[in-house]
């Protein structure tokens, strides 16, 4: 059994449920937050591996999280995800520790 946890935050329900669909037959420990809030909420509980970070949307966006969560777990390794995204954003992210941007 994988023991990777990974959480995915997206406010669209549908991409967190495919993303975690195709995760979980591979084993590993998939969690799901849709804002950044309960990511962070999620983070204070329980440690990840990996995050998948949207990093559009309402109230708290993926840089400040990405930001919040690095302050957490400096060494967690985190993904950001986004069809909106621009080369500010990402040079932004991978500045702020992101280890990519899709």
């Amino acid at each position: 059994m994988n023991n990777v946890k990974i959480l995915i935050v997206d406010d669209e329900k549908n991409i967190r449920l495919t993303i975690a669909q195709s995760l979980d037959p591979l084993g590993y420990q998939v969690a799901t937050a849709d804002n950044g809030e309960d990511a962070l909420l999620q983070l204070k509980v329980q440690e990840y591996d990996l995050i998948l970070l949207d990093l559009k949307m309402p109230g708290m966006n993926g840089l400040e999280v990405l930001r919040r969560a690095i302050e957490i777990y400096p060494d967690i390794k985190i993904i950001i995800i986004s069809a909106h995204g621009t080369i500010e954003d990402a040079v932004e992210a991978m500045k702020l520790g992101a280890v990519d941007f899709l």
